[in-house]
């Protein structure tokens, strides 16, 4: 796995680039260093590295949560995470460290999730049943845990971004995108009520730039207030602004230019849904000897039949936290991407 840092450019491997686009200047790239995040300490955060004042660190998250083995869950997420902590404390000039973890620690996932906020109990085990969010609330749970209890008074905090989709996503948009290039943009699955908060990949990194510039702020200094702190606290990210699941969908194929008409629309009762994929699900592990995972699966489909909504007040409040852009925005620039040839 890869991660990037805003290292000093003498640790960097990469130089900043300044674009623009859409009329607006995109601020220059970090500088950034490649490493295996599974290994215990990585080259570029040696001792030999140390800087009198470097900027923070911030953790990326980790390739899609679907089609992995708990095994590598726990390796890439876990152990990642705590080799990424051990480093920072091993160049003992990490003021900041913050986490990308993910607004489904609070979310069993299956359920309906209505305005979440962070006041709402992180899940464990047996009401989150998903391996890939367990590990990121294990990881969560101990680096925010870690804020000042280290030999270096090194502060934490975690973005909890929902639903983030952008350039170069693979996870989320890339997969719509290529169905719906597939003639498959037609298909609804439910009633097509069910509301989602999602977040433009923009705005989950705004949101750790101002968690970051928080922490410098504080770093050093006596911890503020409970109610205006940053240092420690976990913080919900989205473009505040919910959209229907399905609308969304239909506004990624206009914007790639498959747009899909209303009466064109095929709408597949929910149960029938999830009926079809529990069979897929049992033909395909009597056929591989469960080793196979069908195309269709239970959790997918109720994963896009769900409610999905959070808040995120304590963001603009104790971050100063404000979208930049609306949904239509930064589905413009992302879909963008794809249409120049680069899926």
């Amino acid at each position: 796995m890869h991660c990037s840092s805003s290292l000093p450019r003498s640790a960097s491997t990469s130089s900043t680039s300044t674009r623009r686009v859409t009329g607006s200047t995109i601020p220059p790239s970090p500088t950034s260093s490649t490493t295996e995040l599974t290994s215990r300490i990585a080259p570029p955060f040696s001792p030999s590295s140390r800087a009198s004042n470097p900027p923070p660190f911030s953790m990326p998250p980790p390739p899609t949560p679907l089609g992995q083995s708990p095994a590598v869950f726990e390796r890439v997420i876990l152990q990642g995470a705590r080799n990424m902590v051990s480093a920072s404390l091993a160049v003992g000039t990490v003021k900041a460290f913050i986490y990308t973890s993910s607004s489904s620690v609070v979310h069993d996932n299956v359920s309906d999730l209505l305005g979440a906020d962070e006041t709402w109990p992180v899940l464990d085990w047996p009401r989150q049943k998903r391996h890939y969010t367990l590990m990121k609330a294990k990881a969560e749970t101990e680096i925010l845990a870690l804020n000042r209890n280290n030999e270096t008074g090194m502060l934490t905090a975690s973005i909890r971004p929902s639903s983030v989709f952008g350039e170069r996503d693979f996870t989320q948009l890339g997969k719509i995108v290529e169905s719906i290039r597939q003639g498959k943009g037609r298909w609804q699955m439910g009633d097509g009520k069910n509301v989602y908060s999602f977040t433009y990949v923009a705005n989950t990194v705004n949101g750790h730039v101002l968690a970051a510039l928080k922490l410098l702020e504080a770093h050093g200094k006596p911890p503020l207030a409970d109610d205006i702190k940053v240092e420690g606290e976990a913080f919900n990210i989205t473009n505040d602004e919910d959209w229907l699941v399905w609308d969304y969908q239909r506004a990624v194929a206009e914007h790639i230019g498959l747009p899909v008409k209303k009466e064109d629309v095929m709408v597949i009762p929910e149960w029938v849904a999830l009926f079809i994929a529990s069979l897929a699900e049992w033909i395909t592990w009597a056929v591989t000897l469960g080793k196979g995972r069908p195309v269709m699966t239970w959790d997918a489909i109720r994963f896009v039949t769900i409610d999905r909504t959070l808040k995120c007040e304590k963001a603009k409040k104790r971050l100063g936290y404000k979208p930049r852009g609306g949904m239509q925005e930064g589905l413009e620039r992302a879909t963008r991407w794809f249409l120049e040839g680069k899926l």
